[in-house]
């Protein structure tokens, strides 16, 4: 098998591009280490940049995998990244995955599944020699997924080396044009993704300075726990009209001497009640009766269904329909069973990513099905993930869907997926206080396109805009992957999460009690000020009130900064 880049319309390759360059040949070793085959083998890798031809044998390749030694036909490929980059090619080469055959299959079977192949073979396409010039260059996604379930048999694992033996076509082309246009829209949400938080960095500053004074270290410390003891208590409950059951965990506070307010908390995609076990714990102990639930059409068993063949896809779309009615069937569940411990008049939701969706539906927000319609008509877009997930609501029915439950005072929104299913005239909807929680790693869901700008949409008096520096949509990543992929652990770096835990447990804990236990004394841990004062780098928190699509629009228009020397940090 031979591979060729593309390099029809391109300029010579010149040294202003070597940045870029870097960032495409990562981006095509990223692509196929996660499109990797087994079914015959190639020598040699064979691709041309401008006026120069490179070739590597797949030989020197595995020395350099191996031992660390570069040939001289692999030099000019690392030569085109730079140092602090180099790294990640090895680590790219070594790395096995220990996916089944099954789950390969299973997982590339599926409608997002499918969605990322035929993404993915535009990127490596499939070349027939014999045909004409303007059908030569096939899209690969057949090829590359029936490389993919063969390649999870052998013994040696996936890895990038038994891709580039075993792709089961005689040629593949690199489309050089496609990884350099992918490249700059990384690039480029890169750089608005850091221009806009280092603008809502500098209007949260300024924002602090107009501010009530106050004083952090005379203020209670939030993330302690609270003077109750909490009851842990699971059932399952039956909705007899949608013919749905669900497992919910109860965290109720002992020695009440009146019906508390509710906080439902609802997971992400792949997710489960128990990634908000110690937020729902931390509130009952502050006397809030805390209900994480699980839903089981998008939760983490069902993805492991899709894993095992006994699901044909990682969630179920009526999960956008069923998610916001679960929250609603668990109010009306407390109400006629524990009117003493529960007050259902007086009720927070919070939710992350798919879970994020739910509380905003929950708040008001409408699907505005016209909106998504445009946001989808392209093919998936690699800056923006989230859309695999939003795009699957186009096969809902048609029709006006209003989740609006009254009961519910405010909603938390961490890492949302919300702009396109939602748009501008969704996001309007709401008129319940409203927080947005945005992460400035965060590759499922940026910051940028799916919560800072949303946050611009909204028009209820009463919002909120966090922004986290140094964290990825997931807090916690290692236990994510060591929940799906253990052999992948090793890769992730260890970071110190408890200061994010610590912010957790005190800015949610803040809201619930401004906005939903009204109780106004805790309005100054709301207060951008406070937020700056007890950031820790490299996790700082800012805080905005407002922001209005001309203020971000000006942001965007900035170039990011090159240091980081306007970074707020008691450390």
């Amino acid at each position: 098998m031979n591979i060729f880049i593309d390099r029809a319309k391109l300029s010579p390759f010149q040294s202003k591009h070597n940045s870029l360059f870097g960032w495409f040949l990562l981006l095509t070793i990223w692509t196929i280490s996660t499109t990797i085959g087994a079914v015959q083998a190639a020598e040699r890798v064979e691709f041309g940049i401008g006026p120069i031809e490179f070739g590597i044998s797949v030989k020197e390749l595995e020395t350099y995998a191996k031992q660390g030694d570069v040939g001289k036909e692999l030099a000019p490929f690392l030569s085109s990244i730079e140092a602090k980059d180099r790294k990640y090619v090895r680590q790219f080469l070594k790395l096995n995955s220990d996916l089944s055959q099954l789950q390969v299959s299973q997982f590339f079977y599926s409608a997002v599944g499918e969605k990322i192949l035929t993404y993915l073979g535009d990127l490596v396409q499939s070349v027939r020699v014999d045909a004409p010039k303007s059908k030569r260059n096939l899209n690969s996604a057949k090829a590359i997924r029936t490389g993919l379930i063969s390649a999870a048999a052998d013994p040696s694992g996936l890895s990038l080396l038994t891709f580039l033996r075993k792709y089961p076509a005689p040629t593949m082309r690199l489309n050089l044009e496609k990884g350099f246009e992918v490249a700059n829209k990384i690039d480029k949400l890169g750089k608005e993704t850091e221009s806009a938080i280092s603008g809502v960095e500098q209007l949260s500053s300024e924002l602090a300075q107009s501010e009530p004074k106050i004083e952090p270290n005379a203020m209670a410390n939030l993330a302690s726990p609270g003077g109750y003891s909490v009851k842990l208590q699971t059932e399952i409950l039956k909705d007899a009209r949608r013919s749905r059951q669900f497992t919910v965990d109860f965290y109720l506070p002992q020695g009440l001497s009146q019906p508390a307010p509710v906080i439902v908390l609802s997971h992400g995609l792949a997710s489960d009640r128990q990634h908000f076990a110690a937020i729902a714990r931390h509130l009952a102990s502050h006397g809030f009766v805390a209900v994480t639930v699980e839903h089981p059409g998008s939760n983490s068993q069902k993805f492991k269904n899709l894993l095992v063949g006994s699901s044909k896809e990682m969630f179920d779309v009526s999960e956008f329909i069923d998610r916001p009615k679960d929250v609603s069937y668990i109010l009306d569940d407390l109400g006629r069973r524990l009117p003493a411990i529960a007050n259902v008049q007086q009720v927070g939701v919070i939710g992350h990513s798919f879970g994020g969706y739910t509380a905003l539906a929950l708040a008001g927000a409408t699907i505005d099905f016209d909106y998504l319609t445009k946001e989808c008509s392209q093919q998936f877009n690699a800056t923006n993930a989230s859309l695999l997930l939003q795009c699957e609501a186009l096969k809902l029915p048609r029709q006006f869907y209003n989740f609006r439950d009254n009961r519910i005072k405010f909603a938390l929104a961490i890492n949302p997926i919300e702009s396109s299913i939602f748009g501008p005239k969704g996001m309007s909807k709401i008129k319940i206080p409203v927080a947005i929680a945005a992460s400035s790693e965060d590759v499922v869901a940026s910051a940028v396109l799916e919560q800072i700008k949303p946050f611009s949409w909204i028009v209820a008096p009463e919002r909120y805009l966090f922004v986290v520096r140094g964290v990825g949509h997931v807090t916690d990543v290692r236990s994510f992957i060591r929940a799906f992929m253990p052999s992948l652990e090793s890769v992730i770096p260890d970071k110190n999460i408890e200061p994010l835990r610590e912010y957790a447990r005190i800015f949610v804990l803040a809201l619930v009690q401004t906005h939903v236990a009204n109780q106004n004394n805790y309005r100054p841990y709301l207060q951008a000020g406070y937020a700056i004062s007890i950031s820790q780098s490299p996790n700082q928190v800012s805080i905005l009130r407002s922001l209005t699509p001309e203020q971000l629009d000006n942001m965007l228009q900035l170039e990011p900064p090159i240091s980081n020397s306007n970074v707020r940090s008691r450390n």
